[in-house]
Formats: structure tokens, C-alpha cells, sequence
């Protein structure tokens, strides 16, 4: 009845829409705007990776620098330990004197010398001759006190000056004393030195022993002559006595033909031994071969 014929040509509004359409990314743009997404994807792509890249080493390095480090300080530490434990102990009491260390020097130790030979007009002789009073020094007070040493008495010509007994020579004082006094009792003469003295002096040396506690290894051959002529690692004396001498007291020992018990300490000082202590390291005697007397080359 009614004739509708629909084509394309009379109702071109019906015609199917050929246009192909894409999803929006995001929300954020259209297919037109793909190309410039891209193009900053990539950049942001690139800064994304330098920055990675740029922590990295920065850690890395960071990392590097604290081991090198924890390296340097462990290794410090380590050498400062060893150099304290070297000189000293844990604790040091501040009363402790300090002093330099004495150059070491090599000596060969001998059995007999001339201080122990059986010509007692020598060995008396040389003996007498050791002048324990060079040790006696004075030093400035205010130097003194800087390296921890003890007051003590002052200097009766300069009171800014304190006098001190350096060690070595108070014990060679202790040694002369024994010595006299033992020779003097096997000779049943009367003792210059009262057994108080004498005793004293043989737990100076018993205390001194024990201080050094020295452990160089003596070899034997059953001879009762342990080290004959063996090497020993000693301080060098001669840079002792010159300290002595540069800073001398000018002290005297009691003359033996004086009364020790009335004798002025004042009358100690004023006289200056010109560096003389009478001390040597002493000639080898007798014709030992490790203590034993040979005949014949050695």
C-alpha cells in the first residue's frame, strides 16, 4: 500500500559511519596526540634510567669510601695499640718518671775480668776508682715536673733546681758496698759499712733483678760459667755518663777518712768530677774456654 524505498541515496543520513575510532589513553587524549605521548614517554623513559644510574654510583661510591675508611681507622688503631703496648703498659701511675730511652749497643759479657781478678791490689785499685757520686744530677724544676719526675731536694747553690740519683749509679754504689763488706768480713777486718747498708743493697739488687726480669737465654756446657762471652743487648753507658755529666750536681761521696755520721750534707756539693765515673766494660782475664782453663790455642 504505501511504497517506502529506502537507499542510500534518498536517506543518506542512514549510511553506516566507516570512520574507525580508537580508545582514549588514559582519558587524557585522543588518537591525534599519540605521537607527542610517545615522544615524551621516552624522555621520561631516559631521565628515569640516568637518575637509576646516578643513585647507583652514587651509592656505590658511598659504599667504597666508609670500607676504605673503616679500613684506614682499623689500621690505625691497630698501629697505635702496638706502639703503646710497646712503650708502656695498660696503666701508668702518674707518679712514674718519665725518661728517654738510651741508644742499645751489643757487649760481650766475660767471667773474669780485671774487676774480679785474684791481684787485689788492682782489682782494689779499680774499684775504689768508681765514682758513684757522677750520678748525681740537678735539673730545672719546671723541666722536672713536665716529665712526671718526684720533687726533691733542691740544689744548695740554685734553688730552681732539684737534685736526683740517676738508678744505674745508685746500684753501682750498692755494688761497691757488698763487695767491700764481703771482702772486709772474709778478712776479719772491721766493716766500713754498718750490715744495715749491706743489707739493703743486696734487696736493691734482688728488687732490680726482678724489675728487669731479663730473658736472653745463657747457653751451658756444665762448667758453672753460664754465658761466658755472650752477647747481651745493654743501653749504651757512655750516653749515660755523658747525660751525667751535662747535668751535674758536683757531688762528692763521704771521704773515707771522714765520719759518714757527722759529715754536712753541704759539704757534699761544690766538687765537680770533671765527667769521671771510673766506670769500663772491662778486660777479658784468665785462659778460659766457656770457664774452663785450657791449655794450648783457642
Amino acid at each position: 500500500m504505501f511504497g517506502f524505498k529506502f537507499g542510500q541515496k534518498k536517506f543518506p543520513y542512514l549510511e553506516r559511519d566507516q570512520t574507525v575510532y580508537a580508545a582514549l589513553r588514559d582519558g587524557a587524549s585522543s588518537p591525534i596526540d599519540d605521537g607527542d605521548v610517545e615522544e615524551k614517554s621516552s624522555d621520561a623513559r631516559a631521565a628515569s634510567t640516568t637518575r637509576t644510574r646516578f643513585w647507583r654510583a652514587t651509592i656505590v661510591i658511598l659504599l667504597l669510601t666508609t670500607n676504605l675508611f673503616t679500613l684506614v681507622v682499623l689500621f690505625a688503631t691497630k698501629h697505635l695499640s702496638a706502639r703503646i703496648d710497646a712503650k708502656e703498659p695498660i696503666y701508668t701511675p702518674q707518679s712514674w718518671a718519665r725518661v728517654e730511652e738510651l741508644p742499645e749497643k751489643y757487649t760481650r759479657f766475660n767471667w773474669w775480668t780485671e774487676y774480679s781478678d785474684k791481684n787485689f791490689t788492682e782489682t782494689d785499685a779499680l774499684w775504689e776508682n768508681i765514682n758513684p757520686a757522677h750520678g748525681f744530677i740537678a735539673m730545672d724544676r719546671q723541666w722536672a715536673k713536665a716529665r712526671h719526675w718526684p720533687d726533691s731536694m733542691h740544689l744548695p747553690s740554685d734553688p730552681s733546681k732539684n737534685v736526683y740519683l740517676l738508678e744505674a749509679y745508685h746500684l753501682l754504689h750498692c755494688v761497691g758496698v757488698i763487695r767491700k763488706s764481703f771482702w772486709q768480713s772474709v778478712h776479719g777486718e772491721e766493716l766500713y759499712y754498718n750490715p744495715p747498708h749491706a743489707g739493703h743493697c743486696i734487696d736493691m739488687l734482688r728488687q732490680y733483678v726482678m724489675c728487669k726480669a731479663d730473658n736472653t737465654p745463657l747457653y751451658l756446657f756444665g762448667d758453672d760459667t753460664a754465658g761466658d762471652e755472650q752477647y747481651r743487648k745493654c743501653n749504651n753507658w757512655d750516653v749515660l755518663r755523658d747525660f751525667a755529666t751535662d747535668h751535674s750536681a758536683c757531688y762528692r761521696d763521704t771521704p773515707l777518712d771522714v765520719d759518714p755520721d757527722t759529715f754536712p750534707l753541704g759539704d757534699h756539693f761544690g766538687y765537680c768530677d770533671g765527667g769521671h765515673d771510673g766506670m769500663s766494660e772491662g778486660e777479658r782475664r784468665g785462659n778460659w774456654k766457656h770457664g774452663v782453663v785450657f791449655e794450648g790455642p783457642a
